[in-house]
């Protein structure tokens, strides 16, 4: 089990404060923000600090060009990073030919933890969120894809019905269950962790606290408590 940051700030100075901080090697997440901004020069400071990489790019295009991009991160020093299901099944392939035999830990985005069942009337599914996350999520295991980002509220059913194992990445953990923000599929790590999630991705919780060392530690021990 794993925690990994989500770094969303606004720019280069409040993240590395941030990681000179934090004691516990977590995963360090990179979305677009502080990717596009600092590109290169944050991804060399944080592996130089030791930690692991993920770049939540959640890449979506034609075939070639997902490719290109998957090498790009391998060449950068990337650990984890996401791609979009949604893409096909040609592009998934692709993005795994282009891993290779690296380390980098390919996860396939499902739906979106601010998406609700009215995303999946928008795009005028015939299935439930459910069985559309499970069907995106099978094509993407089945085709190579080391893990999985989704709800925690799915995790479970994804892990009954798939049968290769696979790394279950949850964002939208909050340490209370009580939604505040734009994340509609909450869930505490106890909840996660119980559902069989294996990356937690955490962001305002650790980011927003006065003690992130303390907070770190404190989710740590809900993880040990659900495992128990």
């Amino acid at each position: 089990m794993k925690i990994a940051l989500a770094l969303d700030v606004e720019n280069d100075k409040e993240a590395y404060k941030i990681l000179d901080e934090i004691e516990e090697k977590v995963i360090v997440k990179v979305g677009y923000l502080l990717f596009i901004k600092y590109g290169k020069e944050l991804v060399k400071s944080i592996k130089d600090r030791g930690f692991e990489l993920f770049l939540d790019l959640k890449l979506h295009d034609i075939p070639n060009t997902v490719y290109n991009g998957v090498k790009a991160s391998i060449e950068i020093g990337a650990d984890y990073l996401t791609i979009h299901t949604l893409g096909g099944r040609e592009m998934i392939k692709k993005a795994v030919e282009a891993k290779g035999n690296s380390n980098l830990k390919l996860l396939g985005v499902t739906i979106l933890t601010s998406h609700s069942q009215e995303y999946v009337n928008y795009v005028k599914s015939q299935y439930s969120l459910e069985d559309l996350a499970l069907n995106l999520a099978r094509e993407g295991i089945l085709n190579g894809l080391d893990g999985i980002v989704c709800s925690s509220h799915e995790v479970k059913y994804l892990k009954s019905n798939i049968d290769k194992p696979f790394l279950a990445v949850v964002p939208g953990i909050r340490l209370v269950a009580e939604k505040t923000d734009d994340q509609t599929r909450i869930a505490t790590p106890k909840q996660a962790v119980i559902n069989g999630a294996d990356i937690l991705v955490i962001g305002r919780p650790i980011l927003q606290s006065q003690d992130k060392n303390q907070t770190i530690k404190k989710i740590k021990e809900m993880i040990d408590e659900a495992r128990t």
